[in-house]
């Protein structure tokens, strides 16, 4: 039989029949049906300390953590006096650890404090079962610090229990660390890459164990994980291969978290209706929970999805519920959330006092210290739409200079609280605001910047976005710099921008604008040495004959965008009906000029560099030619050419 995730086998031992059944019932992945068994025994009298730690312990692993606690409560009532330390230790745990999670932190850390006493008090002869203990402590430890926000001790104490569990093997143990790892890096880091990487790790574990809600939840994060990365279609099945599990287990606030979950990914995807429904049915059954907090985020979301469909009215009536709950909780968080939404509600009026109104709220939210990022961002973001839709209907270019700092300070914000969308869309938005001051280069600039960061944090449906708009720039540049010898209309410069689409998806938390990304059309690749002298050329294409004067203009057009590519921090140049990506790598410039779109095209000079680094004798005789100013011929390096063909005809980027 395998380990329950919980220490200490020898002394949860138990011969309750009853207990006996469920434990063996989970471990064949029917939580279901234990559910029934265990639930009869919760309030019987009658069971030992060891049993009452494995029903404890066995509820904890299914996520019902009121009546894990209850458990625990009444064994440690009966036994808090005992001189058993290593029992009374695993009823302290268990209590701390479900106090944790049903939001109870100081009554939590004050038994977390007497578990550390007891835990001294462990006789040497028991070291070896304290070490499973210790793991478990270090993990309990580890949720409060992250329920707490101190994410050094969170991540402290959950990289100290993996490393303790994995020396046990303790496969649900394990498995439990790594999921914990991965909502560290979910939640506070935002690092969604490593919160992937820890996710597959804890379910490749688990797998053949039977191990449900750990396998529900890491399906909650996957889908949460693909939300933000933009693919919602991902996002949703994982979400739906989640919901069977915490519907049947009566695990209400997962249960709701996921309805909820899965209608902001309808709503990102444009799905309006599918989002208001599951909403209307958060909102229904929330009604059976005691966290008012709770039901006002359902309401605030149906809010907004409303605002976006359009239907004030109805939006009206789910924020005067949330008013309603405001006045019986009188919290300032409260009170923020209503006055997010009668701001949101306020805007759509056409009147322009309703609009002065719910910009004068909003910026009191962003401007107010104790709000949440959230909230601040989301305030920033509308109150930037306000002054859009003056600047469309004025026309006055010094509107421009207030919208400013209010980029500057959402990149801030944005930044510090690890909301990289935003923190990406915010540089295409003053991208966007650079071009109606007729600012190209620094456009350009901005939109590079913007795709780097889309890709470093894996937001790769964004950075396809963000390379084929910096693509159709390129294409208009001559329409660009006409419009600045011109006396040609504000409006132009706003249309051809399309900087209202850029706020309109922002505001709507779009994540489902992902152009069709085509493979571009190779043309030739140039290896320049520091001097400015071709080391190595190779044309790809039969369609038409490069001349010699269009190879001179290339390298013309080398020597002129090298220089402002790198000094000015942008990725790519036009010349003509040609594309050109530029990128250094030992003493030698790597030119690739194509035709078409440039997402797939950078990855291949990246992959065609990455190898060219990885094989220091075909450098070296780079190095040897360049100084001899010699010209590689590709027939007499066959590696090269095997480089080439993986790089420029891979059909798998």
């Amino acid at each position: 039989m395998n380990k329950c995730f919980f220490p200490l086998k020898k002394i949860m031992s138990t011969l309750n029949k009853d207990l006996k059944k469920a434990e063996a019932l989970m471990n064949e992945g029917k939580d279901y049906d234990a559910i029934f068994i265990l639930n009869k025994l919760i309030d019987k009298p009658t069971l030992s300390i060891s049993d009452e730690i494995l029903l404890s312990s066995l509820l904890i692993r299914l996520g019902n953590w009121e009546s894990a606690y209850k458990v625990a409560e009444q064994s440690y009532e009966r036994n808090q006096r005992s001189q058993d330390h290593l029992h009374l230790i695993m009823v302290i745990l268990n209590m701390a650890y479900a106090l944790i999670i049903i939001g109870d932190l100081d009554k939590s850390s004050m038994l977390l404090g007497e578990s550390e006493v007891v835990y001294n008090l462990i006789s040497k002869d028991e070291l070896v079962v304290s070490k499973e203990i210790e793991a478990y402590k270090a993990y309990i430890n580890g949720t409060f610090s992250f329920f707490q926000g101190n994410k050094e001790n969170a991540l402290k104490y959950m990289r100290r229990s993996f490393e303790l569990y994995q020396k046990s093997g303790n496969k649900r143990a394990i498995a439990d660390s790594l999921i914990g790892l991965a909502n560290y890096y979910r939640i506070i880091e935002m690092d969604f890459e490593k919160a992937l990487y820890y996710t597959n790790q804890g379910i490749t574990t688990i797998e053949g164990i039977y191990y449900q809600r750990l396998m529900a939840t890491a399906q909650f994060y996957l889908g949460h994980i693909y939300h933000v990365k933009g693919d919602l279609e991902k996002a949703l099945s994982f979400y739906k291969l989640a919901l069977p599990y915490f519907e049947k287990t009566k695990n209400h606030n997962l249960y709701l978290g996921i309805l909820n979950n899965m209608a902001l990914s309808y709503r990102a995807r444009g799905n309006l209706g599918e989002a208001i429904e599951l909403l209307t049915k958060c909102i229904n059954l929330s009604e059976i929970l005691k966290n008012n907090w709770i039901k006002v985020g359902y309401n605030v979301s149906m809010v907004e999805v409303l605002l976006d469909k359009g239907d004030v009215e109805k939006a009206k009536e789910y924020s005067d519920k949330v008013k309603q709950l405001r006045d019986i909780e009188k919290t300032p968080y409260i009170n923020r959330d209503y006055k997010y939404i009668k701001a949101l509600i306020l805007k759509k009026s056409p009147r322009v006092q309703n609009r002065a109104k719910a910009e004068n709220l909003l910026r009191s939210l962003f401007q107010d210290e104790d709000a949440v990022f959230e909230i601040k961002i989301e305030s920033l973001i509308h109150v930037c739409d306000l002054l859009l839709d003056e600047l469309k209907l004025t026309g006055e270019i010094e509107i421009i200079q207030e919208i400013n700092p209010l980029i500057n300070q959402l990149l801030f914000l944005t930044k510090k609280a690890h909301s990289y969308w935003y923190y990406t869309e915010t540089y295409v938005l003053q991208a966007k605001l650079a071009l109606l001051t007729l600012d190209i280069k620094k456009a350009r600039q901005l939109l590079t910047k913007a795709q780097n960061i889309a890709e470093d944090y894996g937001f790769y449906p964004l950075a396809k976005k963000i390379s084929t708009e910096h693509d159709e720039l390129l294409q208009k540049l001559d329409l660009w710099e006409k419009l600045k010898d011109s006396e040609s209309s504000f409006s132009d410069r706003l249309n051809l921008s399309n900087i209202d689409e850029q706020i309109k998806q922002m505001i709507h938390k779009r994540r489902n604008v992902i152009p069709e990304i085509i493979e571009e059309e190779p043309v030739m690749i140039i290896i320049i040495s520091e001097g400015g002298i071709p080391t190595f050329s190779k044309l790809f294409t039969d369609t038409f004959v490069v001349e010699d004067d269009l190879i001179s203009g290339f390298l013309s057009a080398f020597n002129t965008f090298s220089g402002e590519l790198f000094s000015k921090g942008l990725d790519r140049a036009s010349f003509g009906e040609f594309t050109l990506i530029m990128k250094p790598i030992s003493g030698f410039l790597v030119c690739y000029i194509f035709k078409g779109q440039s997402f797939l095209a950078q990855k291949r000079i990246q992959y065609f560099i990455d190898n060219l680094k990885s094989n220091l004798e075909l450098l070296n005789k780079f190095n040897e030619y360049s100084a001899l100013n010699r010209i590689i011929e590709l027939k007499d390096f066959p590696i090269l050419n095997s480089i080439l063909k993986e790089s420029f005809h891979n059909k798998d980027f």
